[in-house]
């Protein structure tokens, strides 16, 4: 068992963050989930739990450090995230702005540093972040529109953090990789269902070994990209800013 790799997933409870589990017992990975509160279906896959990592608690990574009590870490998924969709320029929700921009772009960032300095992240492993194409600033267009400012600003904050992060982890040989996993059906995106043929939503289960694939081709000299497993699938309008020939796996422009 310990000869293992071990994946570990933040925000593992539903969504991406439970299919991720899956799929990485399947290919044969060790696989640590965290979740805020205990779930039934995260324990029914059979991964070690860590429960009650709360991911606007300044001290949550330094309680998973202890939770972890030593146990390595070759695979670092943040995949937790939070999307509030009621914002418009005339009706703007600051506390729920400020819940985005801790759970997407600090959050990451908290937990990494303390598995890194805790030395359970260490030469050789990787960080995978799933961000968003809502983050990219060359994505948006006057025919996309604006609002919903907290997710795109926090999402960008997300991109701009993983790429700085790239750079302080590249000489301690930790790999960095932001992810838009595409436009998934799951109930993050519920408010947008209306879209999903649309656009060309998947399930979370059918994009997620895309993503494994494109994290297992992860080096140090391709860290600190910010790509799209998926390709232009799930880009919304934004597949339309794209260079000719985007190719699943390429670079998002920022």
């Amino acid at each position: 068992m310990a000869d293992k790799q071990h994946a570990l997933v933040i925000g593992a409870n539903r969504g991406l963050g439970l299919e991720l589990v899956k799929a990485l017992q399947q290919r044969g990975l060790r696989v640590t989930g965290t979740t805020r509160k205990d779930s039934d279906a995260l324990t029914a896959t059979g991964a070690k739990v860590i429960s009650g990592i709360d991911l606007e608690d300044d001290n949550s990574g330094k309680l998973l450090v202890e939770k972890l009590a030593g146990d390595k870490v070759d695979v670092l998924w943040c995949s937790a995230g939070y999307f509030f969709t009621g914002e418009t320029f005339d009706v703007l929700n600051w506390e729920e702005q400020r819940k985005m921009y801790e759970i997407c772009a600090i959050a990451p960032l908290r937990i990494t540093q303390a598995l890194v300095t805790g030395n359970l992240v260490c030469s050789g492993a990787k960080v995978i972040l799933i961000t968003s194409e809502g983050g990219s600033i060359g994505l948006r267009s006057f025919e996309e529109g604006g609002g919903h400012y907290g997710h795109h600003c926090s999402k960008a904050a997300e991109n701009m953090m993983g790429r700085l992060m790239a750079f302080d982890l590249k000489p301690r040989g930790i790999a960095v990789q932001m992810q838009h996993p595409g436009f998934l059906r799951t109930e993050m995106t519920a408010h947008y269902a209306h879209f999903y043929d649309e656009f060309g939503a998947v399930p979370a289960s059918e994009a997620v070994p895309k993503l494994i694939d494109c994290a297992n081709a992860l080096t140090l000299e391709t860290t600190g990209r910010f790509i799209a497993p998926l390709g232009a699938n799930g880009l919304g309008l934004g597949a339309k800013q794209l260079p000719a020939g985007f190719q699943p796996g390429d670079g998002i422009p920022w």
